[in-house]
């Protein structure tokens, strides 16, 4: 049976790379090597690791595993408050540990003690909105609320315990980049006087911002920030190159890169601006677009941008005429703030005009901040506007 774009779908889903698929890491030995040497040689502390949404932080988490070092992995995936992430994450944890010799029995009674706080307070709950407990006395009927303190101690206990019975921990934990910056901020801090242990290393995902306000405090001198106190240091998962970006495609692809004509992954790449997921995803939606046919095309990933666009654009970034002109006059190039406003002044922009269209783009992240300078998003190099 004849190939089509089709069967490149099997190849190109969006997931994180797993231990054993490590021929398809592109560019992100230096996180996973430093991870695993704070993870071998800091004796406590906790460690973030930070990065855009899709650029790759559960994958470098994948792939720590320090060699001696007893290590758990676990995900945050109730999201309603700080206390959620409290009683996922103890209740993960024990979950992890209940058949590691030694530690079991404790982790069986904490999971048991948390499964039965949450069941009663969510019980409580739906028995309020049904009515059920319309009859009961003020007193009796005063909602239960979580015990955040004991929550705190059973925590520390069963990590004390385990670090007893099997030396060096890594705990790490994942999906806390997906939860608000206040509630990692909160829980994090409140229990970090049960976690700092001798032997217990923590490493998990932390919101962009937070990377953002630690880097800030980190370089004030002599004006330490709150964030010092929490954290021993925060990893920056840094955006990939463009040709890091085709390296990854191709190496998913394989022998099927056939189905792609030359130039496609180009596009694709500038598209990406250095996020893999955003490269995946465009590359996806053209071949949907494109599905039976045996080639695709870079008219037909060209098409699949313009229309993707045109589609947001019009929902959500409600573009001016200044604003696409100068889009138009930008793209393709990399420019100091100043060489932009000369630039826009040459295309008639009045100089206040080109400022304020500047920062408009700055705020609609079509224009982008690098280390090179500023550029127009690739999502837009390829557009008709």
């Amino acid at each position: 049976m004849k190939q089509t774009v089709a069967d490149l779908l099997s190849v190109l889903v969006d997931r994180p790379l797993r231990e054993g698929e490590s021929e398809y890491l592109v560019n992100r030995a230096r996180e996973i090597n430093y991870l695993n040497s704070i993870a071998l040689h800091q004796p406590f502390g906790i460690v973030g690791v930070s990065g855009e949404t899709g650029i790759g932080k559960t994958t470098v988490l994948n792939f720590v595993n320090p060699e001696g070092v007893f290590t758990v992995r676990v995900n945050i995936s109730l999201r309603d408050s700080m206390e959620s992430i409290l009683y996922d994450l103890l209740h993960s944890l024990a979950l992890s540990l209940e058949k590691v010799e030694g530690v079991s029995d404790l982790a069986k009674e904490v999971r048991k003690w948390i499964t039965d706080e949450v069941s009663t307070i969510k019980g409580f709950s739906l028995g309020v909105s049904f009515g059920v407990n319309a009859s009961l006395t003020h007193e009796k009927s005063i909602r239960p609320r979580f015990n955040f303190f004991k929550a705190r101690e059973k925590l520390g206990e069963l990590i004390k315990q385990t670090v007893q019975r099997k030396g060096k921990f890594l705990l790490i934990i994942d999906e806390l980049d997906k939860e608000k910056k206040e509630d990692v901020l909160r829980v994090i801090d409140s229990i970090k006087n049960f976690i700092i242990m001798e032997d217990f290393v923590v490493i998990l995902s932390l919101p962009f911002s937070i990377y953002r306000e630690y880097a800030a405090d980190r370089l004030r001198w002599n004006e330490a920030g709150n964030l010092e106190n929490i954290f021993t240091d925060i990893v920056f998962v840094e955006p990939l190159k463009k040709l890091e970006i085709k390296e990854l495609i191709i190496k998913r692809l394989g022998s099927y890169i056939e189905l792609i004509e030359d130039g496609v992954l180009d596009i694709v790449a500038d598209f990406s601006d250095g996020n893999p997921r955003d490269g995946l995803w465009i590359l996806t939606k053209a071949i949907y677009d494109n599905i039976h046919k045996e080639l695709l095309s870079k008219e037909d990933l060209i098409n699949t941008i313009n229309r993707t666009i045109s589609e947001y654009t019009g929902l959500t970034l409600n573009l001016t005429e200044n604003q696409k002109k100068a889009i138009r006059v930008l793209r393709g190039s990399v420019y100091s703030r100043e060489k932009i406003i000369e630039t826009l002044q040459k295309e008639g922009f009045k100089r206040t005009t080109a400022y304020s269209v500047m920062d408009q783009l700055l705020q609609k992240r079509i224009l982008l901040v690098e280390k090179e300078g500023y550029r127009i998003s690739g999502k837009f190099s390829y557009m008709e506007i």
